[in-house]
């Protein structure tokens, strides 16, 4: 059985036994002090009272030694000449007051009368004593220090009274010795127990009384007590240290009157050995309580340790799903904690349950997307791929996109690293458009956003969307194309129409003044000069107004197979003797609804450019056939026909490949170019409601396809025999045109064939002369583009202006944004700007005869 350190069953025990048997023994420490202490204090009250009851009796000693030593000194006979009655008296002390040894009596001036034991000429003389000088002075009873006697060499204690005269001057004093071992009876009133030891010592600390030992240590030096020594009142001390034997004591003090010092010790033996005792009884009792705790613990956690080994080895069994199984005998605790641990398990499982499920649907919505989904690193790691983004991206499986690394897919990969920089900073990955590499090669367009997570290991981890949005760009970039194009357009338009305006001024101005010359006039070769510039600017003007038309223009139902081999016969010249040029018409008829000028104007437009493409020569093939268009977005099919020139020159730049349909864009020297040969041809396409297919590759030459949709066959235009382009009536015409030119010339011209016109310089104008006139107008001639009133809003009025008059619009604009939809449905009811005088009278006639034809004269 393995247990984890720290955490485990057994240590928490461990921790709790020793949480109580620390408390325990610190309190049993804790009681052995008190008692301890308890013990030392009784001890010192102990010997501080058998130390005043000692002082007490010692006290009363020097009390009855003075009185006795006053008697016998006031008794004294000193009389040098009586030596008999001195020695009398001195017996006479000695046997009232035994505890004497001697008694001797001095005179004043120091000398020795008589002793009672007779022992004059030993020892110093009385003068020679240190308390002698004290005693004179005083006059008091007074003793010396203690001293060995000189004849029997034991210790004893001088004391000594004066005898005083009637007018108390000292005459002598009577000197008394005790010998110090005698003085060991002064406990005898005190009963002071055998263990007790009590000392009187001087204040040099000599020894002057013992309760044992006496006779041995009378009169010596007491060892110094250096435990430790405590006042606990004035002249009262209680102190520890040895004795003279080196028996360990607690001593108490009192210092007496004389300056002497009581000193009783008790054993610390004695002080010490119950406390000792009572607090061995309790820790042994503190002990077994413990090893009985410790026992119970054990028992306890075997009882535990076992139960918890058995459901561990049950739980490493569990199935999905399970829940423990209780041991026989399980302990109430631990059956509360596994019936809690099953409700969380079955609350785990359900949560596990539910979140595998959840998980299923997030992996099965991350394989089935639409879109590229990914994980990946910032270090440039593929951690997931989806279905989605390696079939995108061209590769066999995921496995070979998770080889790879993201890194690697970017065509420009400091785009990746500048991203990953960003989004680490920020927080967040911010959306982009980038391109990446295919498997083959290509490159495709992606747009990427994503968010950033954390990883189970704390690293960042990229969630991102992968969308490939090249259709959608080259749809864009379709679109910007066209609004390009059709703002350039609307420009082209309106400087055509300006400039249609001083061509139809010019040109017709000329053909009038060339109708009044005669022939052999010389103005006639300046004016014919003037014509061919006319026309050169009216075809210029006219491929900008070709380009200028966006809607479909439904034109005339033509041949293709008629078309280019007329056309061939011009081109031929055109091409020279270095380029080739083939035919590939596929047998049938290729009908399409088109103008036939603008198709051989767009024709011949790319055969020239194929021409400059090819400086060195080459082949040049024109090639018609039926081709099915299938729309890229819509996938509709609609049959139509495709007719391409393809060269083999030099190919076109893909910088400038999406400019080469602008106006006026030209890749040739200045003066070698108008560039307006393919927006010309984009708007014959585009008027037409056909497609322009580019294909080229540089060095190996350029096909440009040019597709219409299929007309029926039977709808072939078939030419109209010409009027005569002589005068042709006298109606009453009214000419509306805001430009002055213009309309003096229509007016001219009009009148010079026979016709009556009316000017007007606006549509309103032209309404008030409607309003006003007395006779009918047979044609209203009028411009599209005016302010106030427009030619069609005119043309409107017409009913209740004019009602049954025929109408005919000039026009440079042909523009369907311009034009009203009845212009679009009745072309025969619009000339174009600019036109001859011919063309003028030619039209009017037309519309006035088919106006009679149509309705009932007025």
């Amino acid at each position: 059985m393995s247990i984890s350190s720290g955490t485990s069953l057994r240590r928490q025990i461990m921790l709790l036994v020793a949480a109580l048997a620390v408390p325990l023994l610190a309190l049993q420490g804790w009681w052995s002090y008190r008692d301890f202490r308890g013990a030392r204090e009784a001890a010192e009250e102990d010997a501080l009272a058998f130390a005043d009851a000692t002082a007490l009796g010692v006290t009363q000693f020097f009390r009855t030694a003075e009185a006795m030593m006053h008697a016998s000194a006031d008794m004294a006979a000193l009389d040098p000449e009586d030596p008999d009655g001195c020695l009398r008296q001195m017996w006479q002390a000695v046997a009232h007051h035994p505890f004497l040894r001697d008694a001797i009596a001095v005179t004043g001036d120091g000398a020795v009368l008589c002793s009672a034991t007779g022992n004059l000429d030993r020892g110093p003389r009385p003068t020679e004593w240190t308390w002698w000088d004290e005693l004179v002075i005083t006059r008091q009873f007074t003793f010396g220090n203690p001293v060995r006697a000189p004849v029997t060499n034991e210790w004893i204690l001088p004391l000594a009274a004066p005898a005083l005269d009637e007018e108390g001057r000292i005459e002598g004093a009577v000197v008394g010795t005790v010998a110090l071992v005698e003085l060991s009876e002064l406990f005898g009133g005190v009963t002071i127990p055998e263990d007790h030891l009590a000392t009187v010592a001087t204040a040099e600390r000599v020894v002057v009384a013992r309760s044992q030992e006496a006779e041995t240590r009378v009169g010596t030096t007491l060892p110094e007590l250096s435990e430790w020594d405590e006042l606990v009142a004035p002249g009262r001390w209680v102190a520890a240290g040895p004795d003279f034997n080196g028996i360990p004591r607690t001593w108490g003090q009192v210092e007496i009157d004389p300056g002497w010092v009581i000193y009783v010790g008790v054993p610390d033996a004695n002080v010490y050995g119950p406390a000792k005792a009572e607090s061995l009884r309790n820790v042994a009792a503190t002990l077994l309580v413990l090893l009985i705790g410790v026992a119970l613990a054990g028992g306890s956690y075997a009882r535990i340790a076992r139960t918890l080994e058995e459901l561990a080895e049950r739980t490493k069994t569990l199935a999905s799903g399970e829940t423990v199984q209780l041991p026989f005998n399980t302990p109430d605790e631990v059956r509360a904690v596994v019936t809690e641990f099953n409700r969380a398990l079955e609350d785990r499982h359900r949560a596990e349950a539910s979140e595998r499920r959840t998980r299923e649907r997030l992996q099965s919505l991350f394989d089935n997307a639409v879109v590229g989904l990914y994980l990946s690193t910032p270090d440039g790691r593929f951690l997931q791929v989806n279905r989605a983004l390696v079939d995108m991206l061209g590769f066999e499986s995921a496995e070979a996109l998770v080889k790879v690394g993201p890194s690697s897919l970017y065509h420009r990969p400091e785009l990746r690293e500048t991203m990953v920089a960003r989004a680490l900073e920020a927080g967040a990955v911010p959306v982009g458009e980038v391109e990446w590499v295919r498997a083959d090669g290509t490159l495709i367009a992606v747009r990427l956003s994503g968010s950033l997570m954390t990883g189970p290991d704390g690293t960042p981890i990229m969630e991102m969307i992968a969308q490939d949005i090249t259709a959608e760009r080259r749809t864009q970039e379709q679109l910007r194309h066209t609004q390009k194009m059709d703002a350039i357009g609307q420009l082209a338009g309106g400087i055509a129409h300006d400039f249609n305006n001083l061509l139809t001024v010019i040109g017709g101005n000329v053909e009038l003044l060339e109708d009044e010359l005669s022939e052999t006039d010389r103005l006639r070769e300046d004016l014919h000069q003037i014509s061919k510039a006319t026309a050169r600017a009216t075809s210029l003007t006219g491929r900008l107004l070709s380009f200028s038309r966006r809607e479909r223009d439904p034109g005339q139902v033509v041949d293709v197979t008629a078309v280019i081999p007329e056309l061939e016969k011009l081109l031929v010249p055109l091409l020279g003797e270095s380029i080739s040029l083939r035919t590939e018409i596929q047998p049938g008829p290729l009908t399409i609804s088109v103008d036939v000028g603008d198709l051989e104007q767009a024709l011949v437009n790319l055969v020239l450019n194929a021409r400059d493409a090819m400086p060195s020569g080459g082949t040049l093939t024109i090639s018609a056939e039926r081709y099915t268009f299938v729309d890229s977005e819509t996938k509709e099919e609609e049959d139509g026909v495709r007719i391409g020139v393809t060269d083999t020159g030099v190919g076109i730049d893909p910088q400038v490949r999406d400019r080469i349909f602008e106006p006026f864009f030209t890749t040739k020297p200045m003066g070698h170019g108008t560039g307006l040969g393919l927006s010309t041809v984009y708007g014959v396409v585009q008027r037409s409601g056909g497609r322009l297919l580019t294909e080229s590759e540089v060095g190996k030459g350029t096909q440009m396809c040019l597709w219409f949709p299929l007309a029926d066959e039977g709808s072939l235009s078939v030419d109209d025999p010409e009027h005569d382009p002589g005068p042709v009536g006298t109606e009453r015409i009214l000419v509306v045109e805001d430009d002055d030119l213009v309309r003096r010339f229509v007016s001219r011209a009009l009148d010079q064939a026979g016709y009556r016109t009316v000017p007007a310089s606006s549509g309103l104008e032209a309404a008030d002369r409607l309003r006003v006139s007395d006779e009918p107008f047979d044609l209203v001639l009028t411009d599209v583009v005016m302010s106030g009133l427009s030619g069609p809003e005119l043309a409107a009025r017409l009913p209740l202006l004019a009602p049954g008059t025929p109408v005919l619009f000039m026009s440079g604009y042909l523009d369907g944004s311009v034009l009203s939809s009845a212009l679009r449905d009745y072309p025969e009811s619009l000339i174009r700007k600019p036109f001859t005088s011919a063309q003028l009278r030619r039209r009017v006639r037309e519309s006035i005869d088919r106006a009679r034809a149509t309705s009932i004269p007025h």
